[in-house]
């Protein structure tokens, strides 16, 4: 049995850890070791493509060998596949750990995930670039019997074609990611700064949680785990009216109930704007716990 609040002594533990420099530096080399696993990932989807390609384009007699190009032959591209999935998990999830504790809890802005993208979009375009070429264009030529050589189909000319579309629309995808998070990361550091200044001009009064609906995901064996939750909490502005805002927590391990003090951050001369209201589930918050639209 213990005398303190669990949840109050985790968040200590966590807020006593930000701005170590050790953490930066484990957050920058998980950061490096995710685009590196990004890369291997585009590789790997590269040298799968180029056998699906060479399939189609070349005779089943044609000694090609396509996909054994890398150090370990046949081998290489299981080995990519399994170093880029497998690290791009683990190096995402440490770097965004580590950079969570060193900022003590702040929002971070969307860097890594169209960093990821340009990285798998590179390894893509070096892999594209040793494919298989055709025997013959147009044709599956039989190079052993030479009989019954097939004249490409449609889908066989798109795939003929995949070394310029495929690393065309990675990138394609990347750019699109790269806009978004630019657009994300407008709106988080203007929220960042309009929290700032209430923290300084604002007002705080106390909240009171109306309703919690608690977010779950599934994975294939159908088991449910708890990714966050919609929070209602209901505060009273300086005009005595009574008002209503819905925040999402993403802290699966301290998911407020309805007895937990909560706090509200809001503009004493625009109560109304949903942008300017923060809300925050601990006594003494710490300028990252405020949560705003963007959580």
């Amino acid at each position: 049995m213990s005398t303190v609040d669990p949840i109050v002594a985790r968040r200590a533990k966590r807020l006593s850890r930000a701005g170590r420099p050790g953490l930066l530096v484990g957050a920058i080399i998980a950061g490096v070791a995710q685009l590196g696993a990004a890369l291997c990932t585009g590789l790997a989807i590269g040298s799968i493509v180029d056998l699906l390609r060479d399939g189609l384009i070349n005779s089943v007699f044609a000694d090609n060998e396509p996909g054994t190009k890398g150090f370990l032959g046949l081998g290489t591209i299981p080995v990519l596949f399994i170093v880029g999935t497998f690290g791009l998990i683990v190096a995402a999830a440490t770097a965004h750990y580590l950079l969570d504790l060193y900022r003590g809890g702040e929002k971070q802005l969307m860097l890594r995930t169209p960093a990821v993208l340009w990285a798998v979009a590179l390894g893509l375009f070096l892999d594209s670039r040793s494919w298989t070429d055709p025997l013959a264009v147009g044709t599956a030529v039989d190079p052993v019997f030479h009989e019954d050589d097939d004249t490409w189909g449609t889908f066989t000319w798109v795939m003929y074609r995949a070394d310029i579309w495929l690393p065309v629309l990675a990138v394609v995808i990347a750019a699109l990611t790269t806009v978004y998070a630019i657009r994300h990361n407008r709106r988080l550091s203007t929220q960042i700064a309009d929290r700032n200044r209430l923290l300084a001009a604002g007002r705080t009064v106390t909240g009171t949680i109306t309703n919690i609906d608690v977010r779950t995901s599934q994975n294939d064996q159908g088991h449910r785990s708890v990714v966050g939750a919609d929070v209602i909490v209901k505060f009273t502005d300086l005009q005595g009216t009574d008002r209503w805002v819905t925040r999402r927590t993403t802290n699966r391990s301290e998911i407020p109930t309805a007895t937990t003090a909560t706090q509200v951050l809001f503009d004493p001369l625009h109560p109304e704007d949903d942008n300017l209201i923060f809300v925050a589930f601990y006594a003494d918050p710490r300028p990252g716990d405020w949560i705003g639209t963007i959580a």
